[in-house]
Order: C-alpha cells, then sequence, then structure tokens
C-alpha cells in the first residue's frame, strides 16, 4: 500500500503495530479446534484484500484491494463464474470497506477525499432512491449497517464510534463532529487514547461488537446500539480484531493471534466456547459469515499471495 497520504499513512502505522506486536505476545491457553473443511480458494489475483461482504443473496462478494497505483478499491465478485469487477467502476476516487443491509437495498462505503485528508461516509438508499454524505471532518472509517439499513455505525479517526440515524436525515450531505446531537449519537468516548474499531451489528440489530485497545491491548466487546451495557468479552493476551456475527446471532467469528499467528476463532455471544477454525502458517483474517450459516469468507495468506477463501464448517 502507498504511504504517501495521511489516509494512507495511518494505515501503514497500525498495521506495522500490529505486524511488530505478534512477537512479543506470550502464548495463550491452547483453544479446542473447530472441524472445519479445506477452504476452497474464491480468486487468484493474490492481491491484498480485506472486509469482504457477501450479499444477501449469496451470489456475489464484495472486498476492498489495493491497485497497483497504491489506491484502495472496491471490487465484487460472483461467485458462479469467478469473475471480478470495479464495483464502482467510473469511481475516480479511492474507495472501501463496503457494508450493506439484510436485504441488500441500502449499502453504505468509505470514501476518500482527492487530497487524502479525510474519508468520509456514502450511504446508497434504492428504497428511497436516495443517496446521503456522511462527513464528520475527521476520518470517518469501518461502517457498519444495521440490518434494516435505517441506522449506521462507524469510527471517526480510529477512536470514536458513532451512530447515525438515517431516517432523520432530510437532506443528502451531512457535516457533523463527534459530539453533535439530533440523528449523530456518540457509543463511545471522543479523543480517548485507545481506539474503538471494527464495529458489527447483530442480526436482530440490537447489538455491536467491536473491537477496542481500552484494556492495553486489542479485545473484542459488545455494547447496545445506544452505548449502553458495554461488556469485554475476550481475555486473550495476543491481538482480538474483526468480529463477526453468525447469521443466527449465537456465535461471533473473529480474528487472534493468540496463539503467535492470525487465526479465525468462533465463540458464543457470550465470550465462552472459544474455537480455533483455521491453522495456517500464513495470516488468516477478516472472516465473514455466508447467509446460509455454515461458511466463513476470508482473507488468507497463502504462499505469500492474499485471496478469498471461503470456509464450510462441519458444525
Amino acid at each position: 500500500m502507498s504511504c504517501s497520504n495521511a489516509f494512507a499513512r495511518r494505515y501503514c502505522t497500525a498495521a506495522l503495530i500490529l505486524l511488530f506486536a505478534v512477537a512479543f505476545l506470550p502464548l495463550g491457553n491452547p483453544v479446542p479446534t473447530c472441524n472445519a473443511a479445506e477452504p476452497v480458494r474464491l480468486t487468484t489475483d493474490g492481491r491484498i484484500k480485506r472486509d469482504p461482504v457477501v450479499w444477501p443473496d449469496g451470489k456475489s462478494i464484495s472486498y476492498s484491494t489495493v491497485t497497483d497505483a497504491g489506491v484502495s478499491r472496491i471490487m465484487r465478485l460472483n461467485l458462479a463464474d469467478g469473475s471480478t469487477s470495479l464495483f464502482h467502476p467510473q469511481e475516480t476516487q479511492p474507495d472501501r470497506e463496503l457494508t450493506v443491509s439484510s436485504d441488500g437495498s441500502v449499502y453504505a462505503f468509505v470514501h476518500v477525499t482527492p487530497d487524502g485528508q479525510r474519508g468520509m461516509i456514502i450511504v446508497k438508499d434504492s428504497n428511497r432512491s436516495k443517496s446521503i454524505k456522511l462527513e464528520p471532518g475527521k476520518f470517518a472509517l469501518w461502517p457498519t449497517l444495521s440490518p434494516s439499513g435505517k441506522r449506521i455505525v462507524f469510527t471517526i479517526d480510529a477512536t470514536a464510534m458513532v451512530a447515525v440515524d438515517l431516517e432523520m436525515i432530510q437532506t443528502s450531505e451531512l457535516k457533523f463532529e463527534a459530539k453533535t446531537g439530533g440523528p449523530v449519537l456518540r457509543l463511545t468516548n471522543d479523543g480517548a487514547t485507545y481506539g474503538d474499531l471494527w464495529p458489527k451489528f447483530s442480526p436482530n440489530g440490537r447489538t455491536l461488537v467491536f473491537s477496542s485497545r481500552r484494556d492495553d491491548d486489542f479485545e473484542i466487546y459488545l455494547t447496545g446500539i445506544d452505548g449502553k451495557g458495554q461488556l469485554r468479552l475476550t481475555h486473550s493476551p495476543g491481538i482480538d480484531t474483526h468480529p463477526s456475527f453468525s447469521p443466527d446471532g449465537k456465535r461471533i467469528a473473529f480474528t487472534s493471534n493468540r496463539d503467535r499467528n492470525y487465526e479465525i476463532y468462533t465463540m458464543k455471544v457470550d465470550g465462552s466456547d472459544v474455537r480455533r477454525i483455521t491453522n495456517n502458517p500464513g495470516r488468516d483474517d477478516f472472516a465473514y459469515w455466508h447467509p446460509d450459516g455454515d461458511r466463513l469468507i476470508i482473507v488468507s495468506q497463502r504462499k505469500g499471495s492474499y485471496d478469498l477463501y471461503s470456509i464450510t464448517l462441519d458444525e
């Protein structure tokens, strides 16, 4: 990834912190390994990828990748024939981190300004033939839409999470600060030294799962959609990130390097019954549940290449 602007430098710095941290972590207690079929490779270009999202009809996957020019773009993979294409072929600016409602009628993504200094959220609502631009004046990152598509949660400047009630917005553009009221609700502390990152809605839209560094390393937490009742789920010496709810809401998939390598794990929503899913010498990350609930779509590093893989769970 190019580090030529502030947006890219922020990601490069975070990536270096995560990569070097693993070398100094103590080993955790062994975790049971869940039976899973051999991963099926879905892409073959080997480019760096992140944030896969399976569309509700199960026919395609959107994900973020990096072009030869170091620009982040959203791609779409057609599962029927394996073909890939730009999700926004007419767009010239970087885009990334797509999220979609449960019926596919609303989607949102991060759009980076031409100067590379700000990231904003673009929401596309086909039900109302409406497009909304959410601009916090800083970096808006890692959006997640509620199942109904009526609410969106994201992180501002890699610190505070906010929720925006999309039904309260009557204009096509909303500029705000993290402490603004009205349709914007701050869920976690603005300006805190730790980061609250990578939120994901539960299937019923009542809960959020996210990763936070508030306890010195990244752990997984739950919170209500009003920011109340925050509960820590993981207690590992490693880094726990990128959580995602199963379609039935009973389990959470996440990435952890608690065994000194980034692998995919699952656990119950109360943090119990942790199971290791992958066992790969490379990095496995960004697990997203297929709508059928029997498969995980992940980004896996194998033989130096990063591609999307599908893992069918035996349980």
